[in-house]
């Protein structure tokens, strides 16, 4: 895996859509998860240069805050080629 992977975590859907609609628009990023884990949480994960990927989490993490409640933010600049597979549920 080359490129950088960031993550917001938030309670409610609405919020991880519009932090994900956000993150899309404003950087060079591609959405290559969502997932919900219950109890109301979502993550969004996002892939592509870091610069991308920390402006991604900016706006991304405003949108999701405004509208409900953002639980993480997370930045991995240089993730190791094994989470690929776990990113992806391969």
């Amino acid at each position: 895996m080359k490129q950088s992977v960031g993550m917001i975590e938030t309670i409610g859907l609405t919020s991880a859509w519009a932090a994900a609609d956000m993150m899309i628009k404003f950087a060079y990023v591609d959405v290559i998860k969502v997932e919900r884990s219950g109890s109301g949480y979502v993550t969004v994960v996002v892939q592509g240069d870091v610069e991308s990927v920390r402006i991604a989490l900016e706006v991304g993490a405003d949108a999701a805050g405004s509208r409900g409640e953002l639980i993480a933010v997370h930045l991995l600049s240089k993730p190791d080629a094994g989470l690929d597979k776990l990113l992806r549920n391969e």
